[in-house]
């Protein structure tokens, strides 16, 4: 089994979706764990930055998690790939646990260091990790695949920072760092920085993909209608693009963890 963890719906589609394509081909077992996709916490008062967030998506503030995870599960339907979610709600819905205060409310703030008092930042405990393996009920047999973080999102380092907890506490599953994408767009020396930053001796693996695969990828990013104006004006030009990227690189790349 492939296990694919996933910051929000849509950054596994977008960074992995043709190498999931071509295992499901293969008759490969794929699962996606999105983990930020938990719901605001209770009495979260939508602020400036929520709203004009949730005014570019086109989803109403109530039920603008709802939403998203349906589009997770029609993007993994389009994979063939099942889909789980995660407790944690996206960063732009955390708040100080004492003040109740959002603790990030602008692109600055959600592309930057992560917040001492994120209470997201327990992911990566060996608790945490042990409950996600037991849920899955996966063997040392089993491929794990993590976010490289390239972008700096705070949501992206989390994630990234519980595949640095898997390799710490269950060292003997294959463990993959993903590039992001759309981040990775900024070119390889950002990505070989975020390989810095992992501090762990890792090797790049390529995976080669055909058209259909391809086309399978553009099939599933396009399923997350609220998230195409992040990145594109239009869906049409998010396939040029995606299948441009991906021809110039050669596939989707990832950088696999050398055992110690």
């Amino acid at each position: 089994m492939h296990l694919y963890l996933s910051p929000h719906a849509d950054d596994v589609a977008l960074s992995c979706g043709a190498q999931i394509a071509t295992l499901i081909r293969n008759g490969e077992r794929v699962v996606i764990f999105t983990v930020m996709a938990g719901d605001p916490p209770v009495g979260f008062t939508p602020n400036d930055y929520t709203r004009a967030l949730h005014e570019r998506w086109k989803l109403d503030d109530h039920t603008v998690t709802e939403a998203r995870r349906n589009e997770d599960l029609a993007a993994g339907k389009a994979l063939g790939a099942e889909v789980k979610f995660g407790p944690y709600p996206d960063c732009i819905y955390r708040v100080d646990p004492k003040s109740n205060t959002p603790l990030y409310n602008s692109d600055q703030a959600i592309f930057n260091t992560i917040h001492p008092y994120d209470p997201a930042k327990e992911a990566k405990r060996a608790a945490v990790i042990q409950v996600i393996f037991g849920l899955f009920n996966l063997s040392s047999m089993d491929t794990i695949h993590v976010p490289l973080a390239v972008g700096n999102h705070v949501d992206h380092q989390l994630v990234r920072d519980m595949g640095k907890a898997i390799a710490q506490w269950r060292p003997n599953n294959p463990l993959y760092f993903y590039d992001d994408y759309p981040y990775a767009l900024k070119g390889l020396t950002v990505i070989r920085q975020a390989v810095t930053d992992l501090e762990l001796d890792t090797t790049r693996t390529l995976h080669h993909v055909d058209d259909s695969a391809i086309g399978a990828k553009i099939k599933a990013v396009a399923c997350y209608q609220s998230q195409i104006s992040t990145f594109w004006d239009s869906t049409a030009r998010m396939e040029r693009e995606i299948r441009a990227f991906v021809n110039q690189v050669g596939g989707e790349g990832e950088w696999r963890l050398i055992a110690s």
